[in-house]
């Protein structure tokens, strides 16, 4: 209940002059709701903590679903235990977005995440990711990744870009 109560009062407080921060997840795609719940209910609390008096036009947790079997080899690579249901981590995107526009952003940021630890041999097998695409959007990441750069994803000010220095400096602390 706690954390509705700040969630709620910190959301009043947003703007558009800042970033849009998005905490992606790499979800465990078996994992039971209540962990999950659980595990954003963290990751939020400290999306929050490191937002907290930083001008941002809102927050959000994205999840891009990982097979079992991947997450399991992710968690044993990143050195995290067997129990923990999500890999977090905090992005910048544009406050023009809509918002389907920005849940395909920021799985495309996660997925990135994913083959760059493909293309190191990490899974042995290639990682299957399904990303939550608008109608229409090729499924190639090359044409995801213009089709966001056309629609100004990264599209920052310096002031956002500023300000998310510092709540990733925060989030990583």
């Amino acid at each position: 209940m706690q954390l509705h109560v700040r969630l709620a009062d910190y959301m009043a407080a947003e703007n558009d002059s800042g970033p849009f921060i998005v905490v992606t997840c790499l979800l465990d795609a078996s994992a039971r709701p209540a962990a999950i719940t659980r595990a954003h209910g963290e990751a939020v609390e400290r999306a929050i903590r490191a937002s907290t008096g930083k001008s941002i036009a809102g927050l959000d947790v994205i999840e891009l679903p990982v097979e079992q079997p991947a997450h399991a080899i992710l968690r044993k690579h990143l050195g995290l235990p067997d129990d923990q249901v999500g890999v977090y981590d905090v992005f910048p995107l544009s406050p023009k977005l809509d918002s389907n526009v920005r849940r395909a952003a920021a799985q495309f940021l996660a997925a990135e995440q994913l083959w760059s630890l493909d293309g190191q041999g990490v899974f042995g097998d290639a990682v299957a990711v399904k990303l939550d695409l608008p109608d229409g959007w090729d499924k190639d990441p090359q044409a995801i990744h213009q089709r966001l750069v056309e629609a100004g994803a990264l599209e920052l000010s310096e002031s956002a870009v500023n300000t998310f220095v510092a709540i990733k400096t925060e989030w990583s602390a």
